[in-house]
């Protein structure tokens, strides 16, 4: 990590991380806690609201730690800066305190980095254009150095934010950012808004373009696919493609496996008597559909969860087929990141069983052999069976709660040959025993927490922070809500009526954002009101 950089600390969960840093904002304005380094550079206000109080208060909290140390010539005049701090709390004060620290720094202790960072912090804030520019220089570092954790992304996000608005304020006069000059210090007011309003605009810019750049990519892989689309069909003869199956020509296929192992046995016989439709049958691939429809469909129904779908079309949409590399959706019970698997998978038409993991406690996924009465294929086997194509899709819930005994085997370990594509083109099958190419099967999990995740199992998927509603989609998610309800009753969407005003505003005051569960038990008591009423 840079050397002036806080430290990080990356055991707080997304929802823990939004929450705390909710608790000290409310905290710091009410005057009761001094916020960090880095929370300042989020955008937390300081002590009070007052840059002057969050002065005072830095130097008082700093100078005990000093005060024993007094009889060095460098701790003295440290000291003498901070003292003055607390008196005069101004720009040139705290230029002061920058240079005795900086000829102190190798003999005082560790914080001195985080001590400079305040430092230009507090510059930047009083309009001093070469604090801004270090300023910015420390946000893009520290944002860098978030990505050696499992952060929130919008706390990268923030820190993103700071560094182009802090930048763009650095070089916003002319004679500084181009003669080298000192400028005049403008009220803070002007340079908060400058870096709060221009960092926004600048980020929202970056987001635009990356959007642009996926529908880009769609596009163009779509314009690919049906070019070569039309060339093979151009090719084929038209008695080859079977009559009612235009999108299995187009696509491509795959052999799972060429043979049964050990054929002449009685279980062999068995075996391949059950699996004589599949040996050595070319199985389709499910071809792309159409993913700005499908991204159009997942942003209606998960509007909190746009920078999610956008990262995993974006990965789609540079393959041939549909597939989705190995994908650990992490986030709070009730989020909704079960339904957003199932919706993901529905809407590229991929085939796919939900397995909900808690208490499965054996190696079972990777099959048992033909000479138990028990013996099945493995997981990705039995789904290439029963739906009859080469990459079916494989929902495991809650992959955090499966059981940890290794006694017949455990969930986990029996996951990684799956999970690499080299191990699992070649998979051993004990039920087939033969090689069976399992590769192109599609593997979703859904955690409350990594708590529990074996660290290769890990390593072998892509964590994606899933995140959790908030009261600004409550709309939305009241509508699918009691559609779901009323589903469920065997009745039309359209038989119930929207939420008023007042039934909206009940369910605000008992719903302040995040689990869905709780929004369906909230909506089901109205619900339920409304029949007694009437």
């Amino acid at each position: 990590m840079p050397a002036d950089m806080p430290p990080q600390d990356p055991g707080r969960s997304p929802d823990r991380d939004r929450k705390h840093f909710e608790r000290r904002r409310k905290a710091a304005l009410a005057g009761l806690h001094l916020p960090t380094e880095q929370e300042l550079l989020e955008g937390m206000p300081f002590l009070a609201g007052d840059i002057r109080q969050d002065m005072q208060a830095f130097a008082e909290r700093l100078m005990p730690r000093l005060r024993k140390r007094a009889n060095h010539v460098h701790f003295a005049a440290v000291l003498n800066c901070l003292e003055q701090l607390t008196v005069s709390p101004s720009a040139d004060e705290v230029r002061a305190l920058t240079d005795s620290l900086e000829e102190a720094a190798p003999r005082l202790p560790d914080g001195v980095q985080s001590w400079r960072l305040r430092c230009r912090i507090y510059l930047a804030h009083l309009s001093d254009h070469r604090a801004a520019l270090a300023l910015a220089r420390d946000a893009v570092l520290m944002a860098l150095a978030m990505q050696s954790y499992s952060r929130e992304p919008a706390t990268a996000l923030k820190m993103v934010k700071a560094a182009l608005g802090w930048l763009f304020f650095a070089t916003s006069d002319p004679e500084y950012a181009y003669l080298g000059r000192e400028v005049r210090v403008t009220s803070r007011a002007e340079a908060a808004i400058m870096v709060d309003h221009y960092g926004g605009l600048l980020v929202e810019f970056v987001e635009q373009q990356a959007h642009e750049a996926l529908l880009t990519a769609i596009a163009d892989e779509e314009t690919a696919r049906g070019k070569l689309a039309a060339s093979e069909t151009a090719n084929t003869p038209s008695d080859s493609i079977p009559m009612g199956s235009p999108g299995v020509a187009m696509s491509t296929s795959v052999v799972i496996f060429s043979h049964v192992g050990n054929a002449n046995t009685g279980e062999g016989k068995k075996v391949a008597k059950e699996l004589e439709g599949l040996t050595g049958r070319a199985l389709p691939l499910v071809p792309m559909p159409d993913l700005q429809a499908a991204r159009a469909a997942l942003r209606a129904e998960f509007p909190y969860a746009a920078d999610v779908i956008d990262d995993v079309l974006r990965d789609v949409a540079v393959r041939s087929h549909v597939q989705i590399r190995p994908t650990i959706l992490v986030g709070s019970p009730g989020c909704g990141k079960s339904r957003f698997a199932t919706r993901l998978l529905k809407v590229l038409n991929l085939p796919h069983d939900l397995i909900p993991c808690g208490g499965v406690s054996d190696g079972s996924f990777a099959g048992t052999p033909r000479r138990w009465s028990t013996g099945e294929p493995s997981l990705p086997m039995a789904l290439i069976t029963r739906y009859k194509a080469a990459g079916p899709g494989a929902i495991l819930d809650e992959i955090e709660k499966v059981g940890t005994s290794r006694h017949n085997g455990q969930v986990h370990d029996a996951l990684l040959a799956f999970l690499e594509r080299e191990t699992a083109s070649r998979f051993h099958d004990p039920y087939v025993q033969a090689p069976c190419d399992l590769s192109y099967v599609t593997w979703l999990m859904t955690a409350n927490s990594l708590e529990g995740l074996s660290a290769p199992l890990r390593d072998r998927c892509r964590v994606v922070p899933f995140p959790e509603p908030g009261r600004e989609h409550l709309p939305i998610l009241a509508r699918q809500v009691m559609s779901d309800i009323l589903a469920e009753q065997g009745l039309d969407c359209r038989w119930g009526s929207s939420l008023d005003g007042i039934e909206i505003e009940a369910v605000m005051k008992a719903w302040p954002g995040g689990s869905l569960r709780k929004l369906r038990r909230v909506i089901e008591v109205i619900l339920a009101s409304r029949d007694v009423r009437h």
